[in-house]
């Protein structure tokens, strides 16, 4: 193997600097091509899946509440029947609520992903932190109908999912980029991976351009 390496090595010494150039941009994208099928389809389906998971649940409790409401307003004169009616529905709202607990916990809280992001680079020190920018917070349930600022509800922002996105943009080598990928895909708490660019600059640097986010029930938090 030493023996074919230093045969590719010689070869590619023997080339004009327009050929190297030429052969080290190929295989930056040959690489970065296998790095986006084995990271990034994997780390979006995921992403996909847990927002599909909890955006249900969330539509479940608004389903819920809204049938616990309408079944109060019913109860003027209560009976044994609609109080067991309403019992079994407020005990599937907090079943509900727990479970979306508990996806919360699997995920940064919005406040600390900026500091996750910058934690982990840290670590890396091949790596330079080109740009880093907070996201506007996208709604993924449609709130209810609003007639007027004055009747704008109240509780809207806590029957809603929000996601918040965090874009970072990293120069260095690719080596050192696909291991600082790598490293926030293995993080106990998990950052959902959104949009991935890798763009060759001057070989052997590039410039990895991802985009991550969290969900959380909250609309407001802590922007970079």
């Amino acid at each position: 193997m030493n023996a074919n390496w230093q045969k590719l090595v010689i070869r590619y010494a023997a080339l004009s600097r327009r050929e190297q150039l030429m052969v080290a941009a190929a295989t930056i994208a040959a690489v970065g091509f296998l790095f986006l099928t084995l990271w990034v389809d994997p780390a979006t389906k995921r992403a996909a899946a847990l927002r599909t998971q909890m955006s249900g649940q969330q539509t479940e409790l608004v389903a819920l509440r809204t049938q616990i409401g309408s079944l109060k307003s019913q109860l003027h004169d209560p009976d044994a029947s609609n109080r067991k009616a309403l019992a079994e529905l407020q005990a599937r709202l907090a079943d509900v609520d727990s479970e979306i607990g508990n996806l919360d916990d699997k995920l940064v809280p919005p406040q600390r992903m900026g500091k996750v992001l910058q934690t982990v680079l840290a670590r890396h020190r091949g790596l330079a932190l080109v740009s880093l920018r907070s996201l506007a917070p996208e709604p993924l349930l449609v709130p209810p109908a609003e007639k007027s600022p004055a009747e704008k509800p109240t509780t809207v922002a806590r029957e809603n999912i929000y996601r918040h996105g965090l874009e970072i943009r990293l120069a260095g080598s690719y080596a050192e980029l696909l291991a600082y990928a790598a490293e926030l895909e293995r993080a106990p708490q998990r950052l959902l991976f959104g949009g991935m660019t890798l763009v060759a600059k001057d070989y052997p640097r590039s410039e990895l351009t991802l985009t991550v986010y969290t969900l959380s029930r909250e609309r407001d938090w802590l922007a970079v």
